[in-house]
């Protein structure tokens, strides 16, 4: 039989430590002063508050992050949720007005109109490549109806802008004119290139009104384009502004009667050149109106050449029958070239 091994364990030495009279006593444990145990207690809670900002920071960021990817999926009404929690994180207040915009009318419309311009380019597009660049009155009317598809129901709503809402209405308007003016392309088509010219530069100039007063903004690769209709824009106006110039000079014209003595009538126009401008050549029409703005009589003007601005001039005007044009309401209808604009 094995005897079993004893192995005693040896007890842990004691600190101690020597007293004056040579005694060994064992060594004290040090208390922790009043000002340490303060001390520890102010360093876990600045731990604490530390571990807890941290974990705010993080997750506010993860929800302002979650935020903007659902304004950019058009999610609104969860997107100002979201930054509405934040408060004042980041832009979180600035996000909250968009968001607010966005799902107003007046934002609708806006989201809206770039959605039907971009298809409508999109188709444009997509018809060019497959080689269908010549003029087709049912493509036209495509055009329109695809960005009315879009657009159309705001006509009969309420924006908190006024002015957006006037101008929203009068561009789906020009849409539906637009839209209208194609049925005259077989049957008649001076009329229908006169209309969709003059549609076109009044939708481009609206467009541009869009682009500086109201955000319109497209995507990247439809830029070039948007650029392009904006450059139409500013031409259209000028254009404008110089027909509406016109328009004011023309309603300064006097005209003059003079009979000889057999009885026989010459009739001149005095005019001033009011405007800006320098035309190559300058003529009109004359309609005369009676009180019921019926049309009884017509003439026309002989023509100046490079009519300078504040020029005057007197030129010789002569009418179909014997009409006395001083009886009726005149209107000129001017004919010209200044520059490259022909009117």
């Amino acid at each position: 039989m094995v005897d079993k091994i004893v192995v005693e364990k040896e007890a842990p030495e004691e600190k101690t430590e020597e007293t004056k009279s040579g005694e060994i006593k064992p060594k004290e444990k040090k208390k922790l002063s009043k000002k340490g145990i303060i001390a520890i207690i102010v360093a876990i809670v600045v731990i604490a508050a530390a571990v807890i900002a941290y974990y705010v920071l993080t997750t506010d960021s993860r929800n302002y992050n979650s935020a903007k990817e659902l304004f950019k999926e058009e999610k609104f009404q969860e997107a100002l949720e979201m930054f509405t929690e934040l408060g004042d994180y980041e832009d979180s207040a600035e996000m909250v007005e968009k968001c607010e915009y966005e799902l107003s009318v007046d934002g609708q419309f806006m989201r809206s109109l770039s959605k039907g311009l971009m298809a409508r380019w999109a188709e444009s597009d997509a018809q060019a490549e497959q080689g269908f660049i010549g003029e087709d009155p049912d493509l036209y009317s495509k055009y329109c109806e695809i960005e009315l598809e879009q657009v159309k129901d705001f006509a009969n709503q309420t924006f908190d802008n006024s002015e957006l809402e006037a101008d929203a209405k009068q561009y789906i308007e020009y849409l539906n004119q637009a839209q209208e003016a194609t049925k005259f392309y077989t049957v008649d088509y001076a009329t229908f290139s006169t209309q969709w010219a003059d549609i076109y530069a009044n939708r481009t100039i609206l467009l541009k009104k869009f682009v500086d007063d109201y955000g319109l903004v497209v995507k990247e690769e439809y830029q070039d384009t948007l650029d392009d209709l904006l450059v139409d824009a500013s031409a259209a106006q000028e254009q404008i502004d110089i027909k509406e110039s016109i328009q004011k000079m023309t309603e300064q014209f006097k005209i003059e009667t003079t009979e000889d003595e057999w009885g026989y009538k010459t009739y001149k126009i005095s005019m001033k050149n009011t405007t800006d401008r320098t035309f190559e050549y300058f003529s009109a029409e004359i309609n005369l109106y009676d009180k019921n703005q019926v049309i009884v009589g017509t003439g026309n003007t002989d023509q100046l050449s490079s009519w300078q601005p504040g020029q005057e001039a007197s030129v010789n005007a002569w009418f179909d029958g014997e009409i006395n044009p001083n009886d009726y309401t005149i209107e000129y209808v001017p004919h010209y070239q200044s520059g490259t604009y022909y009117s």
